[in-house]
């Protein structure tokens, strides 16, 4: 089942005559072996739909930049859910030249894909990543690292989490994600497009934010307006804890990434 969230599932997919119970029918019948669905909602949502015993496999996104499933991937593993990875390479992005990635594993000449890729496939509860190709050498790229005896080991590990937890402060030094800021009376989506610019200040992957900025609004992950929708009304700045100049960010963002 494509693209479901807890409140699809409980409204559309969970209900008499409804998606489950047809696909329950047809396991019944021996038409499919299993129900699976994949996924864009809240983590803690994730955890949810697990719990209601209804799904064998989930596919969810997680690679570097976006960990916020790791608990949830870990939850369905422990309920024997089969976990299968979109994404990991965030949509081929990460595989573009990145010094701060590079430098999570700065003993190693590799690919900043292969970097991406690794941690994700070193992951005990991932089962497989689906990893996009559109050339032969992606294509024998991906074979390659997949195919490697060698998984990244337990220093390496730690050591890519360590440099991702000192990006993630100096993300927070942008924006720590609080939320405290929203609603905005525009519907901009502060936090996302702060989230957004910091891949382009801390990661240096300017491209990837910018093809994520133009999606804002337009898929259902990406709720809210971009920072160009911003009216200056200065309401977000009266209620951040951090007290920044988000009007100045959100043009700096809107300039940067528009």
């Amino acid at each position: 089942m494509w693209g479901i969230s807890l409140e699809t599932y409980e409204n559309s997919i969970n209900v008499k005559g409804g998606p489950l119970e047809a696909a329950q029918k047809a396991k019944e019948e021996g038409l499919i072996r299993h129900i699976s669905f994949s996924f864009h909602d809240k983590p803690e949502n994730l955890i949810k739909l697990v719990d209601t015993g209804s799904f064998e496999t989930v596919l969810c996104q997680y690679n570097l930049l976006d960990r916020k499933n790791e608990k949830a991937i870990e939850h369905a593993k422990s309920k024997g859910l089969g976990v299968i990875i979109m994404g990991p390479v965030g949509g081929g992005k990460l595989g573009e030249p990145s010094e701060t990635i590079k430098k999570l594993l700065p003993q190693k000449t590799v690919s900043c894909a292969e970097i991406a890729l690794r941690f994700v496939l070193a992951n005990p509860n991932v089962g497989c990543a689906l990893s996009g190709m559109s050339t032969i050498e992606m294509v024998e790229e991906n074979a390659r690292i997949a195919s490697n005896d060698t998984p990244l080991t337990k220093e390496e590990l730690e050591m890519i989490n360590a440099s991702m937890e000192e990006n993630k402060r100096m993300e927070d030094l942008y924006c720590t994600g609080c939320n405290y800021c929203m609603p905005c009376p525009a519907d901009v989506n502060i936090p996302l497009n702060f989230q957004l610019m910091n891949y382009h200040r801390v990661y240096k992957i300017t491209d990837y934010a910018r093809g994520q900025y133009s999606q804002i609004g337009k898929v259902e992950w990406y709720k809210g307006k971009p920072a160009h929708e911003c009216i200056e009304c200065g309401v977000c700045e009266t209620k951040c804890p951090q007290k920044l100049e988000i009007r100045k960010q959100l043009k700096e963002t809107a300039r940067v990434l528009g």
